[in-house]
């Protein structure tokens, strides 16, 4: 079956599903979860509230190590996820800012934890059905929620992306790594990978909350 076909049965399969994406809150306060993409449904999103630990945020500007090698993140953020090996926001600060439409007194702010089927339990249903139709196997799953603070709060996004590195714990130089990015209300998109380094893989983030599965061919 060829990959368009294939992208096609999936995005039906994930219009008759509503997403359950968990929305949650950081010291920053909280976000509900939103999103854009070129095919959109229409759903409510069953939101959560999960703590973040204070040592997970991180300030612009922070050296992560990412694979290996010290990146410094552009953006403030909670970077929870323990799954991958590090992360960082690549996007320069003044560019996050106007893509994403950020008015004064807002900046840029991410939030990123490691999800399963018993938090995501929809999101991993589209994943695992489009990672198996593409013969592809599932190495990970983070939800990641993109927004703006301002005044201490938490505010999420509808419109804008920003790129971000994502160290590949343990990577199969072998293999090719993409990432399956299903937002709330079902949409589903396909991210190639947008660097040439074996062990990381970079793609765009978009406003909003999402999962992100990485996933090996």
């Amino acid at each position: 079956m060829k990959m368009k076909k294939i992208l096609a049965v999936a995005l039906v399969a994930t219009m008759t599903m509503a997403s359950c994406l968990t929305a949650f809150a950081s010291g920053s306060g909280s976000g509900a979860a939103a999103g854009s993409s070129t095919s959109t449904t229409s759903s409510k999103t069953s939101s959560t509230v999960t703590s973040i630990a204070f040592e997970e945020v991180k300030a612009a500007g922070t050296v992560m190590n990412v694979a290996g090698v010290d990146v410094a993140t552009t953006i403030e953020g909670a970077y929870g996820a323990d799954t991958v090996a590090g992360m960082a926001v690549i996007t320069p600060m003044e560019t996050a800012i106007a893509a994403l439409g950020l008015t004064d007194g807002q900046t840029p702010y991410v939030i990123a934890y490691d999800t399963d089927a018993k938090k995501s339990p929809l999101a991993l249903e589209v994943v695992n059905f489009v990672a198996n139709a593409i013969g592809a196997e599932v190495v990970t799953t983070l939800n990641i929620e993109l927004g703006a603070k301002q005044n201490k709060m938490f505010r999420t996004l509808a419109d804008g992306s920003i790129e971000m590195v994502i160290g590949i714990a343990d990577a199969d130089v072998t293999k090719t790594y993409s990432v399956i990015c299903v937002q709330p209300g079902g949409v589903m998109t396909l991210l190639e990978d947008k660097d040439l380094v074996a062990n990381t893989i970079t793609i765009d983030v978009q406003a909003g909350l999402a999962a992100y599965a990485i996933i090996a061919k």
